[in-house]
């Protein structure tokens, strides 16, 4: 606002102080007037643009170091701003630390309880089953099982994640997931021969499993 007034000062003042320096017939006394008015314009104008110059400069920072901290502690040494320049109260937001290595598992790593086994048969051979077990919201994408068969029975380890193989034969095979279940299909190779009924049994606690409808 005081820089919008002194331009018009100057838009007003400038004609009559040049008319009272060279008008004719103008006594000393008026020329000194609009010599004076001009100087004061002048100067005005001078301390508006310092003013706004020191205004924008950035604001510094400088160490002041704590009186309570020793000569050299390296503790002991502040960071202020400029006089003028308003410190944040807020500091600024560190970066979050990058998750430590060894952390929780990408999935629920679990011996699961197998509900149901589907054979699948070729002519009078056995060539595959599929296993099924409830999923768990944190279920693995993988599993690994291992089939041992004894005459009729057919024991079976399973468990999810990628664990090491503890039984002959374990395989580490994907694991499909609908409506709720789990499952998991296995090719068994060679085909083992046909018996007139299977038992299909938990390995890890010797319980049967039941057996869904063969399919040819």
């Amino acid at each position: 606002m005081f820089a919008f007034l002194l331009g018009l000062s100057w838009l007003v003042l400038t004609p009559v102080c040049i008319w009272l320096l060279f008008g004719r017939g103008h006594r000393g006394v008026l020329r000194a007037t609009g010599a004076l008015t001009l100087a004061a314009l002048q100067t005005l104008t001078m301390i508006v643009g310092f003013t706004q110059r020191s205004a924008r400069v950035p604001a510094q920072t400088v160490a002041v170091r704590d009186p309570r901290a020793g000569a050299d502690g390296p503790a002991g040494a502040q960071a202020v701003r400029a006089p003028g320049v308003a410190a944040s109260a807020t500091p600024s937001a560190a970066p979050s630390p990058a998750p430590a290595p060894g952390g929780p598992p990408a999935c629920d790593s679990r011996v699961p309880n197998p509900e149901a086994v589907r054979l699948s048969f070729h002519g009078r051979a056995l060539h595959g089953l599929t296993v099924y077990w409830p999923a768990s919201p944190a279920q693995c994408d993988t599993a690994t099982v291992a089939v041992h068969q004894a005459g009729h029975r057919l024991r079976i380890w399973l468990r999810e994640g990628a664990e090491a193989r503890q039984h002959e034969g374990a395989r580490n095979v994907p694991v499909r997931v609908e409506q709720g279940m789990a499952s998991l299909s296995l090719r068994l190779a060679p085909a083992t021969r046909h018996h007139r009924r299977y038992v299909a049994i938990n390995g890890h606690t010797g319980d049967k499993i039941p057996l869904r409808s063969r399919t040819s």
